[in-house]
C-alpha cells in the first residue's frame, strides 16, 4: 500500500511527503475530516514512511514497512483504551492511564529499532480532557525522535491548547466517483456492486472495506421501515409495531449495544439524505440515491423543521448508547415516542 490509495487527498499527501523529503517532520500532527475518508489510513502510511528503509518511503517492501503494516513494529504504537474490568470490553473513552502507559512512559526514549517513535491516537475525540492535559508537556518539549499523530473527525472536539501545538492536516469529503475508484482498486468489484456498497456504508470507506453488504442491506431495510412507520401522520402510526421492532433490533445478546449503534447510525445517514432531498435536491447527492423515492415520501410527511429535530434526537440516542451506556432497548423505545413528536413539527 502506498500514497496512491489516498484518492482525493492530494493536499494532505503532498504536505506529508514534503515533510519527509525535507527532513522537517513535525513533532505532532492532527489529521481531521469526515469519517471514512482515509485519515487512519494516512496515519498508518505516514508511520510506514517514517520508519521505511527504502528509497521512496513508504516502499512497502522493506522489513520496517512490513512490520508497521502488520502492526508489530516496536516503535509504532497505536494508543488503545483500557479494558473495563467489569465487562472486559474496551472503555468508550481514552483516559489518563492509556496515555501515560502507552505514550508518556516512552515518548522521550530512543527508538528500539526504527528511525523514530510514532504514536497514533485514533478517535481522538474520545480522549478525556485530563488525558490531553497530560500530553501538553510532551507537545511543548517534543523529542526529536518522536512523532504523535492525532486522528479525529472533529477538530473542535480537541482542546485548543492541544490543537495550537500540532500541525493540522484537513482530509476532505470524497464524492461517489472517487470512492468508487478507491473501492474498485482495493476490492476489484464491478461498478454496480461498488455503488451499492457506497450507498449501504453511507459513503464511509472504512466501513465499506470491512462491510458485509448483505447485513448492511438488511439493516438499511429495517431502518427505512422504522422511519416510514415513525413518520406516519398522527393517528395512523402503529406505535406498538414500532416498539416491537425496537425491541427486536436491541435483542437480548451480548451484541445488543453494537447492533443498536449500527441501527442508529444507519437511521442518521438516511435522515441526512432525506433532509438533503428536502432542502437542496439539485445540489446535494444523497448516499442512498437508489431508494430516493422512499426517502422523499418520508421527508414530505416529516417537514424540514421536524427532520432537524429528529436528527438531533437520534444523535442524542446514539451518544447515550455509545458513551453513557444507557440500556439499548429502553433507549430505542424512548426514541420511538420522541420521534413521533417531531413529525410535521413546523412544516
Amino acid at each position: 500500500m502506498d500514497w496512491g490509495i489516498l484518492q482525493g487527498q492530494d493536499a494532505a499527501v503532498e504536505s506529508l511527503r514534503r515533510d519527509i523529503s525535507s527532513g522537517r517532520v513535525g513533532g505532532a500532527y492532527i489529521f481531521f475530516g469526515p469519517e471514512g475518508v482515509g485519515k487512519a489510513t494516512a496515519a498508518g502510511l505516514f508511520a510506514r514512511a517514517l520508519e521505511c528503509e527504502g528509497e521512496a518511503p513508504p516502499c512497502g517492501a522493506c522489513p520496517a514497512c512490513e512490520k508497521v503494516g502488520r502492526g508489530v513494529h516496536p516503535d509504532v504504537i497505536t494508543v488503545r483504551p483500557e479494558k473495563d474490568k467489569s465487562t472486559g470490553q474496551d472503555r468508550k473513552t481514552i483516559g489518563v492511564g492509556p496515555i501515560r502507559e502507552q505514550v508518556l512512559q516512552r515518548a522521550h526514549q530512543r527508538p528500539q529499532e526504527g528511525r523514530r517513535l510514532v504514536f497514533i491516537v485514533d478517535n481522538a475525540h474520545t480522549v478525556t480532557l485530563p488525558a490531553f492535559n497530560s500530553l501538553l508537556k510532551t507537545l511543548e518539549e517534543p523529542s526529536p525522535d518522536t512523532v504523535l499523530i492525532i486522528v479525529t473527525p472533529n477538530l473542535h472536539a480537541l482542546p485548543p491548547t492541544v490543537v495550537s501545538r500540532c500541525r493540522r492536516l484537513r482530509f476532505r469529503s470524497l464524492n461517489r466517483a472517487e470512492q468508487r475508484e478507491i473501492l474498485s482498486a482495493v476490492l476489484g468489484e464491478g461498478e454496480a456492486d461498488m455503488d451499492r456498497l457506497i450507498s449501504l456504508s453511507l459513503g464511509r470507506l472504512g466501513q465499506a472495506f470491512d462491510a458485509d453488504s448483505r447485513a448492511l442491506a438488511e439493516q438499511r431495510e429495517s431502518a427505512l421501515e422504522f422511519l416510514e412507520g415513525v413518520s406516519e401522520p398522527p393517528g395512523k402510526a402503529d406505535e406498538a409495531a414500532l416498539l416491537t421492532m425496537a425491541a427486536a433490533v436491541a435483542g437480548r445478546g451480548g451484541s445488543a449495544r453494537r447492533d443498536v449503534l449500527g441501527f442508529l447510525e444507519m437511521i442518521l445517514g438516511l435522515l441526512r439524505d432525506i433532509l438533503a432531498l428536502e432542502v437542496a435536491p439539485d445540489v446535494l447527492e444523497p448516499w442512498n440515491a437508489d431508494v430516493d423515492k422512499a426517502l422523499r415520501a418520508i421527508g414530505s410527511r416529516w417537514g424540514v423543521s421536524g427532520l432537524i429535530q429528529a436528527l438531533d434526537r437520534v444523535r442524542f440516542a446514539a451518544r447515550d448508547v455509545g458513551e453513557i451506556n444507557t440500556n439499548p432497548s429502553l433507549t430505542l423505545e424512548s426514541l420511538v415516542i420522541s420521534l413521533r413528536g417531531t413529525v410535521g413539527a413546523g412544516g
